[in-house]
C-alpha cells in the first residue's frame, strides 16, 4: 500500500508537464464563430463587493452578442450598424455610444479576441508576445494604442490554452472587470 502511494505521488508531478505541452500557442487558435458561457465580476472603486453577472457570448466576424442572463436579462448586440440592447426579450433598442463607427470597432476587436485573430487586434492595441505560465496556459497583454482608450480600458490581460478562458480589463480609475469563459466544449 505504502509503495503504491509513493509510486502514485511520483507519477503526478510527471503528468503536469504533459498538460503544459497540450496548449497551442495563441496564434494557432482559429475559430470561425464562438459561443461561450461567461461569468463576469465588475470591481468598482469604492464598492466593497464586485457586481456579478452570468450569460452567453456569441462572436463572429463583425458581430458580437453579449447576453447577460443573471441578474437581469439584457442582450447587447454590437455590429457595424451600431449597438442595440434588448431587455427581458423585448425589441432591440439603439444605444448611443459615441461615433457611428465605434460599434463596428468594438465588435471587430471583441470577435478577433475570442477567435484568436491577434494580427487584427494590432491595429488598436500593442499586443505583447505570449508568456507561457507554469500551468502551460499562455497570457497576452493588450494595451490600447490611443491614450483616450487607454484611460478608459487600461490594460487587458487575456489568458487561455485551447481558447480564451480569462479576460481581465483594468482601467486607470481602479475599476476592473474579470471575465471567465467556460470551455468551448461546454454547451451554454
Amino acid at each position: 500500500m505504502r509503495r503504491a502511494l509513493l509510486v502514485g505521488l511520483t507519477v503526478v508531478p510527471l503528468a503536469l508537464p504533459a498538460q503544459a505541452a497540450t496548449c497551442p500557442m495563441p496564434d494557432e487558435i482559429r475559430e470561425e464563430a464562438v459561443t461561450r458561457s461567461f461569468t463576469q465580476e465588475r470591481h468598482i472603486e469604492g464598492m466593497s463587493r464586485p457586481l456579478k453577472s452570468e450569460g452567453v457570448l456569441r462572436a463572429e466576424d463583425g458581430r458580437i452578442a453579449w447576453h447577460m442572463l443573471k441578474p437581469f436579462d439584457v442582450e447587447t448586440v454590437i455590429t457595424a450598424e451600431g449597438i442595440t440592447e434588448a431587455v427581458d426579450g423585448g425589441a432591440p433598442q439603439p444605444v448611443s455610444a459615441g461615433p457611428a463607427n465605434m460599434g463596428a470597432g468594438i465588435a471587430r476587436a471583441a470577435a478577433a479576441l475570442m477567435r484568436g485573430q491577434w494580427t487584427e487586434l494590432e491595429t488598436i492595441f500593442d499586443v505583447s508576445p505570449p508568456v507561457i505560465l507554469e500551468s502551460g496556459e499562455w497570457k497576452i497583454m493588450l494595451t490600447p494604442v490611443q491614450e483616450r482608450m487607454k484611460s478608459v480600458l487600461g490594460t487587458i490581460m487575456v489568458r487561455g490554452c485551447e481558447d480564451v478562458t480569462h479576460v481581465e480589463i483594468g482601467g486607470e480609475s481602479g475599476d476592473r472587470q474579470v471575465i471567465e469563459f467556460a470551455p468551448a466544449d461546454v454547451a451554454p
